[in-house]
């Protein structure tokens, strides 16, 4: 898939008349199905990771930035 936006901010609708906003997401064309929310985006071959995917449609598929995941997560490499 093809990155089409940086830093967007996103409303996702999570049913029963929930929403969340997420702001600075990468966001690509749809390249996701059901259950593949937690799957990492890779830059092309360089397989370094960008991304951890959380929302997807037939018109797009959206990621936290991987430095987001792991500050929040307290991780460090």
């Amino acid at each position: 898939g093809q990155i089409t936006v940086l830093e967007a901010t996103i409303d996702v609708n999570y049913g029963g008349g929930r929403t969340a906003r997420f702001e600075g997401q990468i966001v690509s064309g749809p390249m996701s199905q059901g259950g593949d929310s937690g799957s990492l985006l890779v830059a092309g071959d360089s397989l370094q990771a960008v991304g951890l995917l959380y929302a997807g449609s037939n018109q797009a598929t959206i990621f936290n930035p991987i430095e987001e995941v792991m500050a929040a997560l307290n991780v460090e490499l």
